[in-house]
């Protein structure tokens, strides 16, 4: 056995004990059962009330919240099947009475205090003491209220984050991470065992690594981090590689370019010397690769420390996110069974070496849709050039006459095969029912392709395993709407983390009663808080601006978006609670109390969070529950300016309650959404 097949051996090993301890982990934390919630518990009721009457299940079915303020009621009901079989008029007629009556019946009695008609709607209004009773259920849940168990048969694989080793973290990793650990607390909270996996590029192009590495070693100050030695050789090949594209004399070359390559290539000047230093590098670089692909010993030793290295670097990106996933696997581990697949799909002739012959017929064909006009000659060019480039690598032909290429026309492997070769262990070692990929939209025709050769493969039917993409958007500058560098978002997100601290610390400070260290920690938790919000809040497939020139505005902007306004009506809801500093009462203790129309809504709105985690979690879309936190904080606000809960030491016992719910409800649903809510405020 290679030293690489020992590696990933071991790295089986650790996976399937870790996987063991996650399981153990969601095995002691068994969500509620979604139907015991206050609003689910009525609807099925509810249901329950109308299929005794009508004789059988009454089929579809909706109930909508109403605002008791306008419509004096809080739930409408309407049977959608009965009104699409005979139209609104026989349903008002027909079947509306016999609705009225089974709402009206004493088996609902404790819950409903009032039916009646508006049109095609049976209208309900909700008993006090049903309020009364379903705060207290908030209440007694803390900070399991809104899990649910809606997603407990799914086992489901979250792939996100996925930094390059040797390549610095850039601004699409953060919003992949973001989003992935996002949708993996969402998922968990409606019961699915999830594997959170970063799935780091480890392997793809790591030729250049060692073999730069042992050219230029000497060449680095000895005070240069690791890291840092790393990220030069990928510049280093990245400036002989732009200078060659362009053709150029070293004198017309960038002047950062031109600097590089005199340091490391002295004596190197003219195009044609360019070009053939580019080659001979490339040439070592894939004699390198093929060695490590082999698991020679000493290409791996040092590899094995290279990635050590970049992980080490990640760790504080990590941190300062306070992310932590279950699994850090490098592509370099799906490897073997990568190229397993591919030789069983060869054999099965689920893959095919792509021949002359064949590109040659396809060339022919693509001649001829130039010739109908169906294509222009530009497009026929390059497809030509991809086709001949092809000649010899292993195919998996696709619907549609697509191909996914699986394995190089020199035998070497490529991120396909890595990817295939994922799914694979992926099935063997966690059994997932859904594997989600969270990565940039750049990568959606590769994963287009990737989920059809799954199939085609063998590997796994749509009815076994949900493979899905959640991809996002890229983050632009303002000014241009073009895609930033790599080197731009980095410097820009991490700018605008700093600045944005600084805002709410000056914004905090101002507030007084708090001591330095609490500023800090609101200040830190408040601007990371808005950053998450902001993301999360709007489409991802849409991209995030940035103004690079005005950061103050793109600061006040992600404040706007809502997360520091969550934050503050949580947090106020908390500082009613520190004032009363007293045991709670027990809300069956409270012999009288007033409902007005506003804390109606106000506790419908509490109620409906759970429903508001497992739709979010069910469209893969944590914009469906940051809205509602949002709907409910400006509701509080509204609320807690009429409806004071502490006067003249005094409390309002039922008020007291609704504002241990509030804060209850906001701090779980941000706490999903990964932002914090400070102690103090």
């Amino acid at each position: 056995m290679n030293e690489l097949a020992k590696q990933n051996k071991a790295r089986r090993q650790e996976a399937e004990a870790l996987r063991d301890a996650v399981k153990e982990r969601r095995r002691a934390s068994v969500p509620p059962v979604a139907g015991n919630y206050p609003l689910a518990n009525i609807k099925v009721r509810i249901e329950q009330a109308l299929s005794e009457r009508f004789g059988h299940e009454v089929g579809a079915w909706e109930v909508d919240v109403l605002d008791r303020s306008r419509f004096g009621a809080d739930l409408a009901v309407r049977l959608t099947g009965l009104l699409k079989e005979g139209g609104a008029k026989k349903y008002i007629a027909s079947h509306v009475p016999w609705i009225v009556e089974a709402l009206e019946s004493p088996a609902l009695s404790d819950a409903v205090a009032e039916v009646g008609q508006k049109g095609i709607y049976v209208n309900i209004r909700l008993a006090d003491n049903w309020y009364l009773s379903s705060v207290a259920s908030i209440i007694a849940l803390g900070d399991r209220f809104g899990q649910n168990d809606s997603r407990s048969d799914h086992t489901q694989i979250v792939d996100y984050s996925s930094p390059n080793v040797a390549k610095v973290l850039h601004a699409g990793h953060l919003r992949s991470t973001i989003i992935g650990h996002v949708l993996s607390n969402l998922h968990e909270a409606c019961g699915a065992l999830v594997y959170r996996i970063n799935h780091i590029n480890d392997f793809g192009g790591f030729g250049f690594m060692l073999e730069g590495y042992r050219r230029f070693e000497a060449h680095f100050p000895q005070e240069m981090g690791n890291n840092d030695r790393l990220l030069a050789i990928y510049a280093i090949r990245r400036s002989l590689e732009r200078t060659v594209a362009a053709g150029t004399h070293l004198e017309d070359a960038a002047e950062s370019d031109r600097e590089v390559i005199t340091t490391y290539f002295p004596g190197v000047t003219t195009a044609h010397a360019l070009q053939e230093t580019y080659q001979d590098f490339v040439a070592a670089s894939d004699a390198q690769f093929q060695r490590l692909e082999e698991g020679h010993a000493e290409e791996v030793a040092l590899w094995l420390r290279m990635v050590e290295w970049s992980l080490a670097d990640f760790k504080s990106f990590y941190e300062a996110l306070d992310i932590d996933i279950d699994f850090t696997i490098g592509e370099s581990f799906y490897l073997d069974a990568g190229n397993a697949v591919v030789d069983e799909a060869v054999r099965s002739g689920r893959a095919y070496q792509l021949t002359d012959e064949m590109v040659d017929e396809e060339v022919a064909k693509l001649e001829v849709a130039v010739e109908n006009g169906e294509i222009t000659p530009e497009v026929s060019a390059k497809s030509a050039a991809l086709l001949m480039k092809d000649i010899g690598a292993i195919v998996v032909p696709l619907p549609g006459g697509e191909r996914l290429v699986v394995r190089r026309s020199d035998g070497r492997s490529i991120y396909a095969t890595r990817d295939v070769g994922a799914i694979k262990l992926r099935r063997d070692i966690f059994d997932p029912t859904d594997i989600n990929y969270v990565v940039g939209q750049e990568q959606r025709v590769h994963f287009s392709r990737l989920f059809q050769a799954t199939e085609v493969l063998g590997l796994a039917k749509p009815d076994e395993l949900n493979l899905k993409h959640t991809y996002f958007g890229f983050y632009v500058d303002a000014a241009t709407r073009k895609k930033l560098s790599s080197r731009d978002s980095v410097s820009s997100v991490n700018e605008l983390l700093a600045r944005s601290v600084e805002h709410f610390r000056a914004k905090t400070a101002e507030s007084g009663g708090m001591t330095e260290e609490e500023i800090d920690q609101a200040a830190r938790q408040l601007a990371l808080g808005s950053v998450v919000f902001n993301d999360l809040k709007k489409d991802m497939k849409a991209s995030v601006s940035i103004a690079k020139d005005d950061l103050d505005s793109v600061i006040a902007d992600f404040e706007k978006s809502g997360g520091a306004y969550a934050v503050y009506s949580a947090c106020r809801a908390r500082a009613i609670l520190r004032r009363y500093n007293r045991p709670l009462p027990q809300a069956a203790d409270i012999a009288s109390f007033d409902l007005n129309d506003q804390e109606a809504l106000l506790l419908l709105r509490l109620f409906e969070y759970p429903e508001k985690v497992a739709k979010a979690a069910n469209e893969d879309d944590p914009a469906v529950l940051l809205r509602h936190l949002l709907d409910i904080a400006g509701i509080y606000n509204s609320y807690y300016a009429s409806a004071p809960v502490l006067q003249a030491n005094q409390a309002n016992e039922f008020r007291l309650l609704i504002t241990k719910s509030v804060q209850t409800v906001l701090v779980n649903g941000l706490d999903l959404c990964h932002v914090e809510c400070p102690p103090k405020i």
